[in-house]
């Protein structure tokens, strides 16, 4: 058995797939939302070892400013129980025959990226929330020492829909932030104050670290 693959933690896979030239925001949607999702649920083989799939479809923020992570349409977050969970949903014919060369149907290779993300859960139902912003920094995160703490305060100050700490490390591709937050909106949220606040938040926490966001909208297969 290949190294790391009899870790009995759980495993969080974050996807955040190239799009293919020629295809829209609103083209990949479709594809995902439409074809490639219910095509993975269909097929038990790959997806009974996930205990949550998520697409997370990137939408517009309310202004545009160089702190928008640029190129990505989406983002694809697998949960399974193990390591040979993950790698079991993919050694089988279903994923070698169809979900595999379905991929190259909205993804390029080059230029997309897989993250393995150790999570703490601030507040629960952020894959639930009607939109969820993704806090992408490029920082080292110590789990214990305190950031989580430090959100839970602001998600209950602003009535917020969930909230997740992650410390991530790339597997696949190149990607210079090595944690992100993933914070579950309300509706009505001001999202441009929330960003302000968290950001002088990460800002005495993390010092100047290089930032990136993503406004995105959750749809959960499992």
């Amino acid at each position: 058995m290949a190294e790391g693959l009899s870790d009995p933690a759980p495993v969080k896979l974050v996807i955040l797939p190239c799009t293919c030239p020629g295809l829209s925001r609103a083209g990949l949607r479709y594809h995902l939302e439409s074809i490639h999702g219910p095509m993975v649920v269909d097929e038990p083989d790959v997806s009974r070892r996930f205990t949550t799939y998520v697409h997370h479809y990137v939408r517009d923020l309310p202004s545009r400013d160089d702190s928008i992570l640029e190129d990505r349409d989406a983002v694809t977050i697998i949960r399974t129980p193990t390591m040979a969970d993950l790698a079991m949903s993919k050694s089988n014919a279903a994923y070698r025959d169809r979900i595999g060369p379905d991929e190259d149907n909205f993804r390029e290779i080059e230029g997309s990226v897989a993250l393995l993300a150790h999570e703490i859960e601030v507040a629960p139902y952020a894959d639930e929330a009607p939109a969820k912003l993704f806090i992408f920094r490029d920082a080292a995160l110590d789990l214990g020492s305190g950031w989580a703490e430090e959100l839970s305060k602001i998600v209950a100050d602003k009535n917020l829909h969930g909230a997740v700490v992650n410390d991530a490390k790339v597997i696949e591709g190149h990607f210079p932030y090595a944690q992100f937050d993933e914070i579950g909106l309300s509706k009505g949220c001001d999202i441009p104050e929330l960003v302000a606040v968290i950001g002088a938040a990460a800002l005495a926490h993390f010092g100047a670290a290089d930032t990136k966001i993503l406004l995105t909208e959750p749809v959960r297969f499992i």
